[in-house]
């Protein structure tokens, strides 16, 4: 623009130079004025045309036909992973965990579903003849989640359905269904790479649950079946050191409310840190903590220790 305005101001002198070969006093006042208007507009279009010419050199025009910009396309993300870990000689010990999240977003939408489970055999003294191997882990679970998020994604409601089962703690089977908010105070992130995250789940949960103790022998369990009516709150932490370096938290406490187990309280915490081989591999480390404070306890009145704590080693791959 102040281009532009430089121009008029050189043309309107050019012009002015060249009335000054006309004498001025052939001329009459109308035809100054006439003369004067006419070169003013002449340099008001040359100015406008400059500054255009100017405008296309700065921001050009798109190309026409030109395709538009994709949209861009969400799709399931999610990472699996295994942990083994093998002793041989003296004694043997097999342990194998597993598990597997993907999640998924469509707008205010979003979808996760999540898998573990963990096997474990030991023989402690293999030059005891006849000595056959315990199951020291035998579990699994597996949970479907739905999400429905508003405003800048601060809150969400949310439902979910879920199955386990873990024999060392003579839960044969536990089905349960839940709706509750979640409330997300941190979700910073550079590109796709998560800084900061931290969410608070308050819900109510719901189901059912059956008992049998399997170790050391099979036998019935004291109050088979029971229902479950819970109120559930959770957070979800996470945290990347760097880009190559990540740590989170899992933590949930679950009071039950209902007869014959009303005062029982579960309390399931996992630790994780992750350590980024390649692009889509990972070295993991978690600690995971199971806390029952009212475990089933068996017809020979066998009980089972309320805390297992467990720490594994593996690889997670991303995809």
């Amino acid at each position: 623009m102040m281009l532009a305005l430089a121009l008029s101001a050189v043309l309107a002198q050019a012009d002015a130079a060249a009335l000054t070969t006309v004498p001025t006093a052939e001329l009459s006042a109308a035809d100054k004025a006439a003369n004067a208007a006419q070169k003013a507009a002449e340099a008001a279009q040359m100015a406008a045309e400059a500054a255009m010419r100017i405008a296309d050199v700065i921001a050009p025009k798109p190309v026409v036909g030109a395709p538009a910009a994709a949209p861009k396309e969400e799709h399931w993300r999610g990472t699996v992973g295994l942990g083994l870990s093998y002793i041989t000689g003296n004694s043997q010990t097999l342990t194998m965990t597993g598990n597997a999240a993907v999640d998924r977003k469509w707008d205010a939408w979003a979808m996760g579903i999540r898998l573990s489970g963990a096997y474990g055999l030991a023989n402690p003294d293999t030059n005891a003849s006849g000595n056959s191997s315990a199951v020291t882990a035998r579990r699994a679970s597996g949970t479907v989640r739905g999400d429905r998020t508003f405003g800048e994604s601060f809150a969400a409601i949310f439902v979910l359905a879920g199955s386990e089962f873990d024999h060392m703690k003579n839960i044969e089977s536990r089905s349960i269904g839940e709706a509750g908010a979640g409330l997300t105070f941190f979700n910073q992130k550079q590109g796709d790479l998560e800084k900061l995250f931290l969410r608070l789940d308050l819900a109510l949960r719901s189901g059912f649950e059956t008992r049998m103790q399997y170790f050391p022998y099979l036998l019935p369990v004291e109050n088979y079946g029971i229902v479950i009516l819970a109120p559930r709150v959770a957070v979800a932490f996470r945290w990347a050191f760097s880009k190559d370096v990540r740590v989170s938290e899992d933590l949930e406490f679950i009071p039950f409310l209902l007869a014959p187990t009303s005062g029982r309280l579960l309390i399931n915490n996992i630790t994780k840190l992750n350590a980024r081989l390649t692009e889509n591999l990972a070295l993991t480390t978690a600690l995971t903590l199971n806390f029952d404070s009212l475990p089933p306890v068996g017809a020979d009145g066998s009980t089972r220790k309320p805390t297992d704590v467990a720490l594994t080693v593996g690889i997670e791959a991303a995809f």
